[in-house]
């Protein structure tokens, strides 16, 4: 188990596996009501812009400022033994982050995050507790 740096002020950003890739950098934002993928991130799982449903409506108040998607796509995301199907709006613009998950899929995985924890916290079907820590020697380094 990792230890947790502490006096701390990060934010909880973890790996999940995607697809059946470990992707690094995926920050947990409860204040998010969408899950966000990055173009080059959703390049790098080998995807085409062909994979990508269209959207007709922009994200308001993103980076201060109103984003269009290039398109949508359904993926697998597994946290300890769950999985789930998540929708990603996918951006092409720049990030420190290759995913974000918001309250959409927080709220699918009955999951508690804590940053001060630096864990996050949900039941599997079995009504066993998992936990997933955070990783805050991603906080400062690169993509992958």
């Amino acid at each position: 188990m990792a230890r947790l740096q502490c006096p701390h002020n990060d934010a909880l950003v973890v790996t999940l596996c995607v697809k059946n890739f470990d992707i690094k950098r995926i920050l947990i934002d409860q204040g998010s009501s969408y899950e966000i993928m990055y173009y080059e991130t959703f390049k790098q799982l080998k995807l085409e812009d062909r994979d990508l449903a269209p959207i007709t409506s922009t994200l308001v108040n993103f980076n201060l400022m109103p984003e269009w998607p290039v398109g949508k796509i359904i993926l697998p995301v597994k946290a300890g033994t769950m999985m789930k199907y998540v929708e990603f709006l996918v951006l092409k613009v720049p990030s420190t982050y290759n995913i974000i998950l918001g309250r959409v899929w927080l709220h699918a995985m009955r999951s508690v995050a804590s940053t001060y924890h630096q864990m996050l916290r949900f039941s599997n079907e079995t009504r066993v507790i998992e936990e997933v820590l955070g990783d805050q020697s991603c906080q400062n380094s690169s993509l992958s």
